[in-house]
Order: C-alpha cells, then structure tokens, then sequence
C-alpha cells in the first residue's frame, strides 16, 4: 500500500497538471461549480507546482535553487501586499493569503512549463 501511495504522490509531484485535472474532475463531480472548482485545483495543486519546479531545475542544473523559490515567493508577498494595501488602505489576511497564493500558483506554472520545454530541448540538443 505505501509503494503504491508513493507512486502516486511522485507522479503528481512530477505531472502537476495531471493533479490539477484530477482535483478538479472530483471537484466538479462533488460540487457542480466549475468556478469554485478551479479555484479549489489552484489552491490545492500551488505546492505540487513548487515542489515540480524545484526538482525540475535540480535535476537540470544538479544544484539546489530551494533559496531561490523561497525568495520569489517572498518578493510576491511583498509586492502583493503592497498593491493590495495600496488599493483597499486596509489589509484584508484572509484575501491578501489567498491572492498570494494563487499568484504563487500562475508565477510556479508559468515557470515549470519554461522549465520543462528548456529541459526538453536541452537533453534533445545535449545544450547542458
């Protein structure tokens, strides 16, 4: 049983995106609400995405940039507050947490699929 929750926490480790279809067929079949249903594969799969990109560019470039994520998600939280504050003059955790958190979620996609279409090409063309 442990082989098999293993195999199936690497593979969404690895595919986040196979977690987020997944968290959202469930959420959809569950809830009927495609909106809060997205929102719900966002949340839930942010970490997979972090975790991916940060294997990703170990493996690529065989060094740890694990200070390097931590500081992009504190200079989004920096700057999300600031915008946030700037906008409301009052600071809202709840929604200031959850903004964050799902900008973390397009900033780690965004550079999880440039990852992978750099790691593709580099082991095709052997740029490494």
């Amino acid at each position: 049983m442990s082989n098999a929750l293993a195999w199936i926490v690497a593979t969404f480790v690895t595919l986040p995106l196979l977690a987020f279809y997944f968290v959202y067929i469930i959420s959809v079949k569950t809830t009927k609400n495609k909106r809060r249903s997205i929102k719900l594969a966002v949340d839930v799969t942010t970490i997979l995405f972090i975790f991916a990109v940060y294997y990703i560019a170990y493996e690529l470039w065989a060094f740890s940039l694990f200070w390097l994520i931590l500081i992009a998600i504190l200079i989004v939280a920096i700057i999300f507050t600031i915008i946030h504050w700037k906008l409301y003059k009052d600071i809202e955790l709840k929604k200031l947490i959850k903004g964050i958190w799902r900008l973390n979620f397009l900033l780690f996609l965004i550079v999880y699929f440039l990852l992978s279409i750099y790691g593709l090409f580099s082991r095709i063309f052997m740029i490494t």
